[in-house]
């Protein structure tokens, strides 16, 4: 089960991998081991770090940095390279990183078996542990001096912050038990558009009696919306979600 839904998407399977892995659980009642729980959390971790490091650096930083309005034939990753070569390339090495840490747990960087009902199939080895510790220094600088770019070329985007995707919405997400920001664990929060909480501590295995979609005539995107609160009024918009 968990090789087949993992092909849902091949920019986040171990996402898809571990939900389904994670249904296996439940279904054969078992509870995993603390080992296999922690392996599990870190090649999400990797997973979650290739995925935003492909959306941010790849398919958004090239409208923020080179414009909005400029020729689509070079508002890409190429022209990203071309226009910042520095900051392409901490995109590539973060990206890269992601997948190495996905690729030294499971063996393989998309659509592996590792991930499996019961916990993982094997344990990190000492190599690969020190692979990933090799890494991090570099990581880290790469992410610190990504935000500081980033926080400067915002103060270049204000007009479109207030207007681009300013709508009321409802949020959905994992917290742990004290509202603590969750990926792997965890129970679903609802908070409207000014950040009141809706609802809160709920079990992902009820989501049924919470989360419903609508569908458009216009667009083949489904709407998540919270059922209590019923549709169109309470739709969460259209998201993707890990964990």
């Amino acid at each position: 089960m968990p090789g087949i839904t993992a092909r849902i998407c091949g920019i986040c399977p171990v996402s898809h991998m571990l939900t389904s892995a994670k249904a296996g659980d439940e279904m054969l009642a078992v509870e995993i081991p603390e080992g296999a729980n922690r392996l599990r959390r870190l090649v999400h971790y990797g997973q979650i770090l290739q995925s935003h490091s492909l959306s941010f650096f790849h398919l958004s930083s090239p409208d923020f940095l080179l414009g909005h309005d400029s020729d689509p034939a070079k508002r890409n990753v190429m022209g990203l390279i071309a226009a910042n070569p520095e900051v392409a390339r901490r995109g590539i090495r973060l990206r890269q990183f992601g997948q190495e840490v996905i690729e030294i747990l499971s063996g393989k960087k998309i659509h592996s078996t590792w991930i499996m009902p019961g916990g993982v199939d094997e344990p990190l080895t000492s190599a690969g542990r020190d692979r990933i510790v090799a890494w991090l220094p570099e990581v880290k600088d790469s992410i610190q001096k990504t935000l500081t770019w980033w926080k400067r070329e915002m103060d270049r985007h204000q007009d479109d912050a207030r207007v681009f995707g300013n709508f009321p919405s409802l949020f959905m997400g994992l917290v742990t038990p004290d509202g603590g920001l969750e990926h792997y664990d965890g129970k679903i929060r609802f908070v409207d558009a000014k950040g009141k909480v809706v609802a809160d501590q709920l079990s992902p295995a009820k989501y049924r009696e919470y989360i419903g979609e609508a569908v458009e005539p216009w667009t083949y995107l489904k709407f998540p919306y919270y059922k209590p609160l019923g549709y169109p009024g309470a739709c969460t918009g259209s998201a993707r979600s890990h964990g």
